[in-house]
């Protein structure tokens, strides 16, 4: 199975908390890899934005990966939230899915961290 070259992630400190930054495609292939980028040291903090404005698929190996950070976020009392502005195919199947009744979806990763 090879990975997407047109997936990429990376994180971004910002006061108060971390980003999360995916672009391209999240898949079966490249969904392991969204799921490290969130497990990285890097990426804990009290406040952690996924940012999917950039993300043109998502499938539901994407939506483990996400609902999976969810549960994690609970249980260390920490914040999460996804951000989806501009990004409607990813917003669309937020809906569909009934996830975006559970997770906290913003526009932009502003709306959360300075």
């Amino acid at each position: 199975m090879s990975v997407n070259p047109l997936f990429q992630v990376r994180h971004e400190s910002r006061d108060g908390g971390v980003v999360v930054v995916a672009g391209g495609e999240i898949d079966l292939a490249t969904s392991p890899l969204l799921r490290e980028a969130l497990l990285n040291p890097e990426a804990r903090a009290a406040t952690v934005v996924l940012d999917l404005r950039e993300v043109t698929f998502i499938d539901s190996s994407g939506l483990g990966v996400i609902v999976g950070q969810q549960k994690r976020a609970q249980e260390h009392d920490e914040r999460f939230a996804v951000a989806v502005g501009g990004a409607t195919a990813v917003q669309r199947i937020l809906e569909l899915s009934g996830l975006a009744k559970v997770l906290d979806i913003i526009a932009d990763p502003g709306e959360r961290l300075t």
